[in-house]
């Protein structure tokens, strides 16, 4: 697994499998897949005065996955190979901090799978069987966050009307999770309600695994407080990000 500019990103990868490369990477340095908290944590990063001070990110808006990518404006349209190199003034504007040193590729490009995910029993739980609680977890109303481990978060889910809306308000209700740039930075969990108007989906049913990010044909829905669902499944527009702790 490697980390560099100008390359396609790894793609087509279940979540499970993405999840066991990311964890068995380097574990003296405890790598394992990003989290909604860490993706959080740059997110927040990239808008303080430490970042972009709240200037949007460039959207990554190569059709052809390129890594480093700039497409030269937040909203811009897809298009193939590489519309400006990560090394190059504009390229740099797709970066967390403007300049060659910052990190790409969290607004477009390939949408991001996070290690955190809903409990609600749904068979497409099984593509992360590597790290999932397969069960559906039926504490109280809504499924409640009992089942998180070091390096993956359970999230609530509303056992009786179990879409998004309805989970994120239960997620919302429950007082717990702030820091995830989910919760304080968007409005409901269906439509473009986060910061920047990106799209705010929060997993339910079929799709109850999160990504991040969004992709090269997102427009201005796409960016690094935009979230959203998916299957789990290999797919040609997901990747994912490792993370080292030490």
């Amino acid at each position: 697994m490697k980390i560099v500019p100008g390359v396609q990103s790894w793609r087509n990868s279940n979540i499970g499998n993405s999840y066991t490369k990311a964890y068995e990477y380097d574990r003296e340095k405890e790598s394992h897949m990003m989290k909604n908290s860490e993706w959080g944590a740059v997110a927040y990063l990239t808008q303080s005065q430490y970042g972009r001070n709240g200037h949007e990110i460039d959207i990554n808006n190569s059709s052809s996955y390129i890594t480093g990518n700039g497409g030269g404006s937040t909203n811009a349209s897809s298009a193939s190979g590489v519309t400006n190199a990560y090394n190059t003034d504009t390229g740099a504007k797709a970066s967390t901090t403007g300049n060659i040193y910052g990190i790409y590729d969290l607004s477009g490009g390939a949408s991001e799978k996070t290690a955190s995910y809903i409990t609600n029993g749904n068979s497409n739980l099984y593509y992360g069987s590597s790290f999932v609680s397969r069960t559906a977890d039926t504490e109280g109303s809504e499924g409640y966050k009992t089942l998180s481990t070091k390096y993956a978060t359970v999230y609530p889910y509303n056992i009786t009307k179990d879409v998004h809306s309805y989970n994120y308000t239960s997620y919302k209700s429950l007082g717990y999770g702030y820091g995830d740039a989910i919760l304080e930075t968007s409005r409901d969990g269906s439509g473009n309600t986060s910061w920047h108007e990106d799209c705010s989906i929060f997993p339910c049913t079929t799709y109850p695994f999160f990504i991040r990010g969004g992709g090269y044909d997102g427009g201005a829905n796409a960016g690094v407080f935009c979230f959203n669902s998916t299957d789990g499944s290999e797919d040609s527009n997901n990747s994912f990000r490792p993370v080292l702790a030490f």
